[in-house]
């Protein structure tokens, strides 16, 4: 298990914390957050490359906090792969157990071939392309037999279809490994395919932390509820008719979270277009026109004419049947009213 507690180190006027996280082995924490959200900084702190300011950092139960970053068993593996130029990839691989003079090391093998570069090994990292290369600094990490693994946004840098190969791979080896892996990424995609538990992280300030599918269903944190892909609709205010965002009214009885004062946020993809009768726990339901089609990819995203704007993600075959005013309904699962609050300072 990989504890941080009361982590607090900065940069600058920078400050990230204070930070607790538990990473049980066998599991992969990702770190998500925004580019300068002190991702790399957390990362650095706990590998030994940054001294904290205070809090400690606890693996297997032993404080490593001052421990050097080569003494912590720690694997960690960079955006920009960082492997040795003058090494061919078989001896980046095997740079670890050569130091412990094990230079014909069977897990090298094995590892070249988890990641498929074993028709690699002899090449100079120089004429390796951006997905070999990190396919290289993973099997590199994992040969040195670490105790705990850190992933610093190894797949930010790839073209999109490597990046969705490579995300398969690593998150197939991750389930293979006993270990703690946190893993940071800017990504929310990359986030939920990877993480068993998710952290989010926001100009250094953990904004809420737990398992995976409870954050993206139930955040309780405005942060937290745009990065996992839901969108602000307005302020709830609630009058003499009822409960309503602007012009939109509201059934309190199925949205799932307190009718509080606070920002009402909802799913694209929950909402319904189609007859009234399409989700009988609907929390918002309205009848109104398509102002817009945008045709993306999967999904195509429909705006409609409601003030404020809604906007709906549909299948393209469904398109068609759009036309003249509609039914919208929106689940009471997919709305939630969050509280807006500023984060204390750290102290």
């Amino acid at each position: 298990m990989l504890t941080v507690a009361d982590l607090l180190t900065s940069a600058g006027s920078f400050r990230l914390g204070p930070v607790d996280l538990v990473v049980p082995a066998g599991r992969v924490l990702v770190v998500l957050g925004p580019s300068g959200a002190g991702k790399s900084m957390l990362l650095d702190t706990i590998a030994g490359f940054r001294t904290p300011r205070r809090g400690t950092v606890r693996l297997d139960g032993q404080d490593i906090t001052r421990l050097p970053a080569d003494q912590r068993r720690i694997g960690v593996v960079f955006q920009d792969a960082a492997l040795f130029p003058h090494l061919s990839v078989r001896d980046n691989v095997g740079f670890a157990p050569a130091l412990r003079g094990r230079r014909r090391s069977p897990d090298v093998d094995e590892l070249l071939a988890r990641f498929g570069i074993t028709q690699l090994a002899r090449r100079a990292p120089r004429s390796l392309s951006g997905g070999e290369r990190q396919r290289v600094a993973l099997a590199r990490a994992l040969a040195a037999c670490p105790a705990a693994l850190l992933l610093d946004e190894p797949l930010s840098a790839l073209d999109q279809p490597v990046r969705e190969e490579l995300r398969e791979v690593l998150r197939a080896t991750l389930l293979d490994l006993a270990l703690p892996a946190i893993h940071v990424t800017h990504d929310r995609d990359e986030a939920l395919r990877l993480a068993d538990d998710l952290a989010i992280l926001d100009a250094g300030t953990l904004r809420q932390t737990g398992p995976a599918d409870q954050l993206t269903h139930q955040p309780t944190d405005a942060v937290t509820a745009r990065l996992l892909g839901w969108t602000e609709l307005g302020p709830a205010t609630r009058d003499a008719d009822g409960l309503h965002v602007g012009d939109l009214p509201l059934d309190p009885a199925h949205l799932g979270t307190a009718a509080m004062p606070g920002t009402v946020y909802y799913r694209p993809e929950e909402v319904l277009i189609g007859g009234p009768d399409r989700h009988a726990s609907a929390s918002l339901r309205v009848r109104t026109k398509v102002v817009e089609v945008v045709p993306t990819v999967p999904l195509a995203r429909v705006l409609l004419a409601t003030t404020p704007p809604l906007a709906a993600l549909v299948l393209h075959r469904d398109l068609p049947g759009l036309a003249g005013e509609v039914d919208v309904t929106v689940p009471g699962h997919a709305l939630r009213i969050i509280e807006q609050t500023t984060p204390s300072p750290p102290a």
